[in-house]
């Protein structure tokens, strides 16, 4: 076998003791791809929005043979919903989700708020397969494991959407909290699933701050100043006691006698007893 030797010249050498030439170019491209690099919808503030499968399996604290079950009925559920979101209405629903979702221009939102119709429609349908199913999801959960269950499906529902994703990780564990709460709700009977999301929906608005929701184009209304407020009252009650007419002279003096007429009334009656 025959081995190869590289004999280092003194250029070489030389060559190798010069400093190393700096690549601002490929600097430059690694930070845009840095910059470019997208971010993880998945994510507020470093905690995670939505809840897994696993996530939700973990709270609901399942008996023996109980989560086998469960996880069979999932599993149908899943491939059936698979199948209606690779049809043409799914990937249809997933377009105007993503337009919606994504609009900026004024021309870009004012598509999004024509098309909210054909989304709600599309959400129906597929809505409906997952109620086919909850049935026999739930008829093998406890009380607990239900309220457990429709709670991180509202909360899930609620974060998907536009709201949601604007939700900073604090305001999200309210939510969920309020979510835990519906769930039970609806267990006991005291609310509807509709009735429930409703209330989440408004619940959500309610944590957001000003800046949030002006950039989700929901109305900011001004805020009183409690200073100009007192002002305004007390100058409409001066205006109304202003307005208040004088008695003349005239009514002064009929009140005048109708006054002494009764006090020569009362003590006629007094001497009478």
């Amino acid at each position: 076998m025959m081995l190869a030797f590289v004999v280092a010249t003194e250029a070489d050498a030389a060559e190798k003791k010069k400093p190393a030439v700096k690549k601002p170019a490929a600097k430059k491209k690694a930070a845009a791809a840095k910059k470019k690099a997208p971010r993880n919808k998945g994510k507020a503030g470093g905690v995670q929005k939505q809840f897994s499968n696993s996530d939700i399996y973990a709270k609901m604290d399942f008996k023996p043979g109980q989560r086998e079950k469960f996880e069979a009925i999932q599993q149908k559920l899943q491939t059936a919903l698979d199948a209606w979101d690779a049809s043409p209405k799914g990937q249809k629903l997933l377009e105007l989700q993503a337009a919606a979702d994504t609009a900026s221009t004024p021309e870009e939102k004012s598509k999004a708020a024509g098309a909210m119709g054909q989304i709600r429609q599309l959400s129906a349908e597929r809505s409906a397969i997952e109620r086919r199913y909850e049935p026999e999801i739930l008829a093998i959960l406890t009380p607990q494991q239900k309220a457990t269950l429709l709670g991180h499906k509202l909360c899930n529902k609620i974060l998907s959407g536009k709201l949601g994703k604007a939700l900073k990780a604090d305001q999200v564990g309210k939510l969920k909290s309020y979510c835990m709460q519906a769930g039970a709700g609806i267990v006991k009977g005291s609310v509807s699933a509709g009735r429930a999301e409703a209330q989440l929906q408004s619940l959500a608005i309610g944590l957001l701050d000003d800046g949030q929701k002006k950039k989700l184009g929901i109305r900011v209304p001004p805020k009183k100043d409690p200073k100009k407020n007192n002002d305004k009252n007390n100058r409409n009650r001066r205006r109304q006691n202003n307005n208040k007419k004088k008695p003349t002279k005239q009514q002064i003096e009929a009140y005048k006698k109708a006054q002494a007429a009764h006090k020569k009334a009362v003590e006629a009656v007094r001497a009478q007893q």
